[in-house]
């Protein structure tokens, strides 16, 4: 393939930058708007995560700088073509009216066979997820 298959969605979220990390680092708000492994614990996301569905895929973490950019490479089994930049990353800024504004990017999938099905089901994700972490952190429920 020629073109690159990324996914790219950013949307702005009524809420400090730190709220909308806890979002993206606590298993049980990424239950929420992510599935985890049954076994995933319940201990924050740090450099050193790695999220494993055995003989499925793993997602292992790259980049962490709090409460700005949090990027896992994934890792599936059965892609027979070799993969090293196909990943997930979170990425939050703040504007100059105190909006957080949170990009996902996933991809790039140009270099798999089945490449355009991966872009699609990731697009869906990187809305689906992006509208839930912002009903999370704009909501101030506390959990119990």
């Amino acid at each position: 393939m020629s073109k690159d298959l990324v996914v790219k969605h950013s949307i702005k979220i009524n809420a400090p930058v730190t709220r909308v990390w806890e979002i993206l680092t606590r298993p049980e708000y990424i239950r929420q708007w992510d599935k985890l492994p049954e076994n995933f614990g319940d201990y924050e996301i740090s450099p050193a995560t790695v999220i494993e569905w055995p003989g499925e895929s793993r997602l292992s973490v790259v980049e962490f700088e709090a409460n700005q950019t949090l990027r896992y490479d994934l890792y599936i089994p059965t892609w027979e073509e070799e993969v090293n930049d196909v990943g997930y990353t979170y990425s939050l800024s703040v504007d100059d009216d105190g909006y957080t504004w949170l990009t996902i990017e996933i991809g790039n999938f140009s270099i798999l066979v089945e490449g355009d099905e991966y872009y699609e089901n990731s697009r869906v994700f990187g809305h689906t997820a992006s509208e839930k972490i912002k009903q999370l952190a704009e909501t101030n429920d506390v959990l119990l």
